[in-house]
């Protein structure tokens, strides 16, 4: 019988979960899901979620994405909406009732800007500007967001307190390993190193530290909304005459190919002013929570963004 996943990374976006689910991916004794951002146990997001019409996905599919490691001691998986959503906790606790969980958490003044700029790369969202995006968050609240856009707002993304605690009441706290973004970027090594004893495996092993998933841009919007939304008639088209494997091969190429690793302008000190309250409150209920000094998100909110060394 086919082992599925008992720890998971849980979110939330952007705040370094691609590079450390490739690094776990590299110990020996860890296995990761061939594909990352399944959001299987995420029932209360799938609407908004789905970029396009069509099944969510099964079980059999789901548990297939572990077929190849089952030979390592531990399994997990890593989709960034678990953090978000109001019922994925319960819902990864019917899966696996002794699941442990990892949340990697960052300052909003960086981590909106980022969730922006990938949204716009996904042809998730619309405004290509963040101040302009940002400041469309209550009319969204009111009127619903963008297709394949999971939270009620960008502000609404980073209410990490309450979105932690639902993970603490529900695993308690010896089950919940919490990095922050700052730390993980600064330190790699050592950040994966104090999971890997989380999760009880060897934490002398070393994976190869490298950039994963830096800031893109695109540089043919159409060509990336076409690659990403084809037209219902050029999609039944090449299903019926191409194969899933070339399909997806020539998809990834077209992807490739239309994008370039740029750093992200600066935040404007305004911008990043706007942003107060949530960091400001950020920083106190986390601090209460998990006994965290975090006032470093808030020695910089009027200055430029720390450049991204690392994947996020």
């Amino acid at each position: 019988m086919t082992r599925g996943p008992d720890f998971f990374i849980v979110g939330a976006p952007k705040c370094g979960t691609t590079a450390m689910a490739d690094y776990l991916a590299q110990h020996p004794e860890l296995g990761m899901a061939a594909r990352k951002e399944t959001h299987f146990l995420v029932g209360d997001l799938a609407p908004r979620l789905a970029l396009r019409p069509g099944p969510r996905l099964s079980r059999d599919d789901y548990m297939s994405m572990f077929a190849t490691v089952q030979d390592r001691r531990r399994l997990g998986e890593a989709s960034v909406w678990y953090l978000y959503s109001p019922t994925a906790a319960r819902e990864i606790e019917r899966f696996c009732p002794e699941a442990q969980i990892i949340i990697m958490l960052r300052n909003p003044v960086e981590m909106l800007p980022s969730l922006h700029s990938e949204f716009v790369h996904q042809v998730i969202e619309p405004v290509d500007d963040f101040e302009t995006a940002l400041s469309l968050d209550e009319e969204r609240i009111r009127s619903g967001t963008p297709t394949g856009f999971p939270p009620h707002s960008y502000r609404d993304a980073v209410r990490y307190a309450e979105q932690v605690e639902r993970y603490l009441e529900v695993f308690g706290r010896e089950r919940v390993h919490v990095i922050i973004y700052d730390d993980f970027r600064d330190d790699p090594l050592a950040a994966f190193r104090s999971t890997c004893e989380f999760l009880g495996v060897n934490a002398d092993f070393a994976p190869e530290i490298k950039v994963v998933n830096p800031n893109r841009r695109t540089r043919s919007r159409h060509l990336q909304r076409l690659v990403r939304k084809p037209p219902p008639r050029l999609r039944a088209l090449l299903h019926s005459v191409t194969s899933q494997s070339f399909r997806r091969r020539t998809s990834a190429l077209l992807r490739r190919l239309n994008r370039t690793p740029v750093p992200r302008d600066p935040l404007p000190a305004q911008v990043a002013e706007s942003l107060r309250p949530e960091v400001e409150r950020e920083v106190a209920a986390l601090g209460e929570l998990l006994d965290l000094d975090l006032s470093r998100w808030l020695s910089g909110l009027a200055e430029a963004e720390q450049p991204e060394r690392l994947a996020r």
